[in-house]
């Protein structure tokens, strides 16, 4: 995994603020007046660098940055053989997830489900980017990220630690979400809009599920589709405590 990468915006940069201001490397800003956030930065002892706008394009390829560009060391991810020997109860494993904001919006919806991490794979989707940092409003710097060589492996490991893996995704052994009752210990597991599920982690998995619809639109996007079962999740143990 990465040691260091670039955030933007200001919603992300104040979260990593609030929660592990020593994490930033460099902030950069194109804001020549102060304002709550710079004072924030100065209150934490980062020196705060002017540049121009273009500067900080070229930083992140994005012109969405705020004005506020910072350079972060990455969280050391969990060690999946310790996380499978410690009490967790939900992980989420995105299987080709390439968009950057689809990425950014699924770990805002982890952070707020209470995932307790999120897998993928080095070579089957985009890696943690400043516009999925961003998309995320800062939950990519709360939820733990672990990113695996092969996603098939890593659902056998689970399942042999207990886990009922369930995918996403329409067949004819799928039930309705609405009749599904999700098993405690659960990885779910979702697959891109176009592309889907790969066949052998399908065939791997205990269940398959899907989102029941009566619009004429009849799809979400996958980071919608997440939020949604993310949510039936926390319906199905509202009363349990982490």
């Amino acid at each position: 995994m990465q040691k260091k990468y670039w955030i933007m915006g200001k919603n992300c940069i104040e979260t990593i603020l609030d929660h592990s201001p020593e994490r930033i490397i460099e902030f950069f800003t194109a804001k020549k007046d102060s304002d709550p956030l710079l004072e924030k930065v100065r209150s934490k002892g980062i020196k705060i660098k002017l540049a121009s706008k273009q500067k900080l394009f070229d930083l992140v390829n994005s012109d969405s940055h705020q004005s506020y560009v910072a350079l972060v060391k990455a969280v050391d991810s969990p060690d999946l053989k310790q996380f499978l020997r410690e009490n967790h109860r939900l992980v989420l494993m995105l299987d080709n997830i390439n968009d950057p904001q689809n990425l950014g919006a699924i770990l805002r919806a982890a952070e707020c489900f209470g995932v307790d991490a999120v897998i993928w794979s080095k070579n089957r989707g985009c890696s943690l980017t400043p516009s999925a940092a961003k998309a995320g409003v800062g939950a990519s710097e709360l939820v733990p990220t672990i990113v695996v060589s092969n996603l098939a492996e890593t659902v056998k490991k689970f399942q042999k630690s207990g886990y009922f893996a369930v995918t996403a995704e329409i067949s004819d052994r799928a039930s309705p979400l609405n009749a599904f009752q999700f098993p405690e210990k659960t990885l779910l597991i979702m697959g891109s809009e176009g592309k889907g599920i790969q066949p052998l982690i399908s065939k791997l998995a205990d269940e398959q599920v899907y989102i029941p619809m009566s619009g004429k639109i009849d799809s979400l996007n996958v980071s919608q589709a997440t939020a949604v079962l993310l949510s039936h999740y926390q319906k199905c143990f509202f009363d349990l405590k982490k």
